[in-house]
């Protein structure tokens, strides 16, 4: 088990040399090895290996040179999960090797980790969570996109200079304790990394605490103070810093309905290109009805003197659908789609389905058995996003459903995300261009059970992009057909094809059949 999360370790290092996940290295062990000695339902190790044969007829994503080629992908894997005990959490983790043929274009690896892990060290006093991800980004919203092989972990074989490989690895303590009888008392703490292979664009550090004061026991009406600082330091710009110093009142006039409203003080430099920081106001109001078990309505609203935040989110379940509507502007430092990002089927049926299962652990277990059964790959896309550095306001809004049948299910989302930087002269990527980036993605997919062990499913995206500056527009079209069956224990075949159009100043089409044999032992 030690070989495992040591080559998943070895993964994430390669992204950087001098990065260093000892600490969740060390965690992610531990993790397997409690999970192999609760096999008897608390926990569950899962090695697989899995072929992909893929051809293309356009390996190089050019219209004046097209290059047909056969690509070989060979994917060892593992995933592990525990659900209960000192140490819970999940990990996926697959090393892929790529292979062409009939062309010049050089092997490559690629790695795909989730890692999700709660510890409890001491119970109902100290927690830590750590979260850590490698997965394809793409460089620029302008520059060439393409999809990667449905069913492949989020593999993208074709060549593009555009795509990049970033890793994030972020941590998080937390100390609980009581103040007297007075107030419960929590300490946070936060740290955070991101390393992009390859580019120093979108490698960052951050660093950051929380301290809040709770009202214990509190009646209709509570208190609450908070005390907060972040920094971020991105490789290419400066560093960004805030702090945050508030008091609050939690109003709750029934169990279906919170509300609450705080004021503070404010110190950020997020405006400012010598990196001195301003002193500001800061105020705002959420609120949070529940009037049934299966429909959820929040708001939130902060005034900032950098750009108010806001967030809107509607939940509603019925009998045999989802629904899900949000509206969000917050402030990222970093790349964007970074934070909050639905780029995946994961992704959205992840949120889909917070409100059935809170839990991130069981919930990672529930969404994939879900994808699974449905026929429907956790790495179809549904949006991109890009690498950058320094400070913008980000506007998100999605609306996403999907519907389920005896055997036919149905899923769609569409999103919106406008990205504008803030201050002048703080960013470098897509934002040091253009003064706004808005990126539209539209998916819609259809999956019907042939039989108990088979199924179909049709796939249709689209992903724009568009900047202020001339030229400043790409669109990516794309169509998938897949078919997969189960052939035994832990054996699985699946065949699928594609065709993707994309419209920019350098455009291409591609088409491509692919066929995966994948063992579970």
């Amino acid at each position: 088990m030690a070989t495992a999360t040591d080559t998943a370790m070895a993964a994430m290092t390669r992204l950087r040399p001098e990065t260093r996940l000892l600490p969740l290295a060390v965690a992610l062990l531990s993790l397997a090895a409690q999970a192999q000695e609760g096999q008897g339902g608390r926990g569950a190790i899962t090695p697989r290996f899995s072929l992909t044969q893929t051809w293309t007829d356009n390996l190089r994503l050019s219209d004046q040179n097209k290059d047909a080629a056969l690509i070989t992908t060979v994917s060892p894997g593992i995933s592990v999960s525990r659900n209960s005990g000192t140490f819970r959490g999940s990990l996926d983790y697959s090393l892929n090797g790529i292979s062409y043929l009939k062309t010049d274009v050089p092997s490559q690896i690629q790695n795909a980790l989730s890692a999700n892990l709660q510890a409890e060290l001491l119970p109902q006093t100290l927690t830590v969570e750590a979260q850590a991800n490698i997965a394809r980004q793409n460089v620029s919203a302008f520059g060439q996109q393409a999809n990667s092989v449905l069913g492949t972990g989020g593999v993208s074989p074709l060549s593009n200079l555009n795509s990049r490989e970033v890793g994030s690895l972020t941590v998080s303590p937390q100390w609980r304790s009581q103040l007297g009888g007075l107030a419960a008392v929590s300490l946070r703490g936060n740290l955070a990394m991101t390393e992009v292979r390859g580019s120093a664009l979108g490698d960052s550090r951050s660093t950051g605490a929380t301290l809040q004061l709770t009202q214990l026991s509190p009646g209709i009406l509570g208190w609450y103070a908070q005390a907060s600082t972040q920094q971020m330091r991105p490789k290419l710009a400066q560093a960004n810093r805030n702090s945050t110093l508030t008091l609050g009142a939690n109003y709750r006039p029934d169990p279906d309905l919170a509300l609450s409203a705080n004021v503070g003080e404010e110190r950020s430099n997020y405006l400012s290109a010598s990196g001195e920081a301003n002193d500001s106001r800061t105020w705002g109001v959420t609120g949070d009805w529940t009037p049934t078990s299966r429909t959820r309505l929040s708001a939130n609203y902060q005034s900032h003197r950098y750009g108010d935040t806001r967030g809107l989110v509607f939940e509603h379940r019925m009998r045999n659908s989802v629904w899900r509507y949000s509206d969000t502007r917050s402030v990222i430092v970093g790349n964007s789609g970074s934070s909050g990002s639905v780029r995946t089927n994961y992704d959205l049926y992840s949120l889909l389905l917070t409100s059935v299962e809170p839990d991130p652990v069981k919930r990672d277990a529930l969404v994939r058995a879900a994808l699974q059964s449905l026929g429907l790959s956790p790495d179809a896309p549904v949006s991109q996003g890009f690498l950058s550095s320094g400070p913008s306001q980000t506007r998100s809004q999605q609306l996403s459903f999907t519907l389920q049948g005896v055997r036919t299910n149905v899923t769609a989302a569409a999103t919106r995300t406008l990205s504008s930087r803030l201050g002048s002269g703080l960013n470098q990527g897509d934002l040091a261009t253009n003064a706004f980036v808005e990126q539209r993605s539209y998916s819609l997919s259809g999956s019907y059970q042939l039989s108990p062990v088979s199924g179909l499913s049709l796939t249709a995206s689209r992903q724009e992009s568009q900047g202020d500056g001339t030229g400043r527009a790409t669109q990516l079209t794309s169509w998938f057909a897949n078919w997969n069956t189960r052939l035994g224990s832990g054996l699985s075949v699946q065949l699928g094809a594609r065709h993707s159009r994309f419209e920019s100043t350098a455009p291409y089409s591609e088409n491509s059949v692919y066929g995966t044999v994948s063992q579970q032992f």
